[in-house]
């Protein structure tokens, strides 16, 4: 018997590995009068997830959330983005997002705040 695994499938299994995860409970919101346009989205006292509500950006940190996709799962920049934004959009009820990758050891502001 040959199992096929379909990008279908593989985009379902991400969606669950999100959720069971970083689930909105899971999840500390936190603001800051620093970065007015931000809201911080912390798991362990890190922060994972940035909305940026000016540009309707959203950033996942590469090592916590977006490798994990690469390495397990073999998927490309545009088909992490897929699962990303539909989990933006049925998870955290945001809409119009566009996600993206970045290192929070660079992100300025996510150091401060994990601190």
């Amino acid at each position: 018997m040959k199992f096929i695994i379909t990008e279908n499938k593989i985009q379902k299994v991400a969606f669950k590995f999100m959720n069971s995860l970083f689930s909105p409970d899971q999840l500390e919101i936190v603001t800051s009068e620093k970065y007015p346009d931000s809201i911080f989205f912390m798991k362990n006292g890190v922060v994972v997830m940035e909305q940026d509500k000016r540009n309707q950006d959203f950033y996942f940190d590469y090592y916590e959330i977006w490798s994990f996709f690469e390495l397990l799962f073999g998927m490309g920049f545009k088909q992490i983005q897929d699962v990303m934004r539909y989990w933006l959009e049925e998870t955290l009820k945001l809409e119009g997002y566009t996600p993206f990758q970045t290192v929070s050891t660079l992100q300025s502001g996510w150091r401060r705040l994990s601190n």
